[in-house]
């Protein structure tokens, strides 16, 4: 099997074309250690951003269906993420989970076309100065890979 049909994960490869015949819907959890109580988790999805939408209608949509589902939903801030390549904007917000009440970021960006990665951090409130730091440092430190280079974005290999 050529490079061009192995598709890379942190723990190795595996024969298939990704995206030529599969789709990338890799979820990446990463949380902080916290021995048995809620700590700081970064939580990076994909989608394909629909033809005739933007990454700013992509996120009032997504406002608004977390306003629609998450007890308690509220807006409480905007800050702008500076990437190498573009800029963003991520939210802060608040909302009440069964561990209690949660703060989150959320912000997207494109990457290889029409390729959304989505961030999502939340931390038990208050999120600590510190980690909010270390997540929006890392945050804006991600750098896409060159589009048509091997080891597709769902891979961390």
């Amino acid at each position: 099997m050529s490079d061009e049909t192995l598709y890379a994960i942190n723990e190795g490869t595996l024969p298939l074309d990704v995206p030529g015949t599969w789709e990338d819907q890799t979820i990446h959890v990463l949380r902080v250690p916290g021995a048995g109580r809620a700590t700081a988790s970064l939580v990076i999805t994909r989608e394909t951003l629909p033809v005739g939408m933007e990454v700013g209608d992509y996120m009032r949509a997504e406002t608004g269906r977390l306003q629609a589902t998450l007890p308690e939903f509220t807006l409480h801030g905007r800050v702008p993420v500076a990437w190498p390549d573009v800029t963003g904007e991520a939210l802060l917000t608040r909302w009440r989970s069964t561990e209690g009440t949660m703060d989150q970021i959320l912000t997207c960006r494109r990457a290889n076309g029409r390729r959304l990665l989505i961030f999502t951090a939340t931390h038990p409130t208050p999120f600590p100065t510190p980690v909010y730091d270390v997540v929006m440092a890392a945050i804006a430190g991600f750098v896409p890979r060159e589009s048509g280079s091997t080891g597709q974005i769902g891979g961390g290999g």
